[in-house]
């Protein structure tokens, strides 16, 4: 009798990982195909490439980078596939999240500024020389750091609805439990995987709003991929920490003198464009700012083509001028 509790707990923590073992490869089996990787003191990064017969001196390669939750994918799907008719495009896992791994600490990496150097490393290794970088939300807190440290080897950075000052908050109740120690690891190995697979359409739904995805969204980005264990307590720990970073990259933003735009939807209910886009704007005015009438948080999807339309324009040498404000169709008002 004495060991009946821990034998029962024993066996029913066995059936939970057992059972999230054999989701994740069904997870697994479905996912898209995956690219090719590049290791960088930091980060061993996971990428997809398209437009590589586009690559030239001539014009600008691009880097997508995804938000919190997502993955190069995402990134690829509708915008990656757009730009790649006319660009040579490479979308990356971020490091620690999707196919990436990070080669430091998951707190050490993060720090944007720090993701950013890992991307940049990345793009020097690959000869991407003077790229156009597009983030998107958390993505594009990294390529506003890009711009901040690397901005005379960029021809552009693009940062899509992306969160840029500190808020207030504790974050969600699962990052919390996944990013304490033993327990969380036990929770992410039995739980997760079960718990996620149930919550991905509502949580696609509540992104897009008051916009609406793509039917096959989920299929077509390999979202599940997040629900892997190291993935999703890295992500988990990123978006906890991300506010903390904030807090200190703002203190650089009325001095930041590169190519950077920010893109943002008025209607986005996940990362407000008036506290974030339109006060760094209103802080920096040399900072070029987009605001799209009536969208949502997901704009590398909803506006890919406005995108391009602007991306094309910085590529043929088109300049970013004080004050210059782009309207909803990519015209300069």
């Amino acid at each position: 009798m004495i060991y009946a509790i821990p034998t029962l707990l024993l066996g029913l923590f066995l059936v939970l990982w057992a059972h999230d073992v054999r989701l994740r490869h069904r997870i697994n089996a479905g996912l898209p195909e995956t690219g090719a990787y590049v290791s960088v003191p930091t980060a061993h990064l996971h990428y997809l490439e398209a437009g590589a017969d586009k690559k030239s001196d001539d014009r600008p390669s691009i880097i997508l980078l995804h938000g919190s939750s997502g993955s190069s994918f995402d990134m690829m799907a509708t915008l990656g596939g757009k730009l790649a008719s006319q660009f040579h495009v490479l979308s990356f896992d971020r490091p620690g999240i999707a196919n990436s791994r990070n080669r430091i600490s998951n707190h050490d990496m993060s720090d944007p500024r720090r993701q950013a150097g890992a991307i940049y490393a990345a793009a020097d290794i690959l000869g991407l020389k003077n790229p156009i970088v597009i983030g998107h939300s958390w993505g594009g807190a990294v390529a506003t750091a890009y711009a901040m440290q690397y901005g005379a080897e960029l021809t552009a950075a693009l940062a899509l609805a992306a969160p840029l000052y500190p808020w207030r908050g504790r974050g969600s109740w699962y990052e919390r439990l996944v990013t304490t120690p033993v327990i969380g690891t036990i929770f992410a190995h039995t739980v997760l995987t079960k718990y996620g697979m149930g919550k991905l359409d509502q949580g696609v739904q509540g992104n897009f709003l008051p916009e609406a995805p793509f039917a096959d969204y989920v299929q077509r980005t390999g979202l599940a991929i997040i629900l892997r264990p190291g993935p999703f307590i890295a992500n988990s720990l990123y978006s906890l920490a991300l506010s903390g970073h904030l807090v200190d990259m703002r203190r650089d933003y009325k001095d930041l003198n590169a190519p950077l735009l920010l893109l943002s939807g008025d209607s986005d209910r996940t990362v407000s464009a008036q506290l974030h886009s339109e006060r760094l704007h209103g802080e920096n005015p040399n900072i070029g700012l987009v605001i799209w009438s009536g969208a949502g948080h997901m704009v590398q999807h909803t506006r890919a083509d406005e995108i391009v339309a602007i991306v094309a324009r910085l590529a043929d040498g088109e300049t970013l001028i004080e004050g210059r404000f782009v309207d909803t169709y990519g015209s300069v008002s």
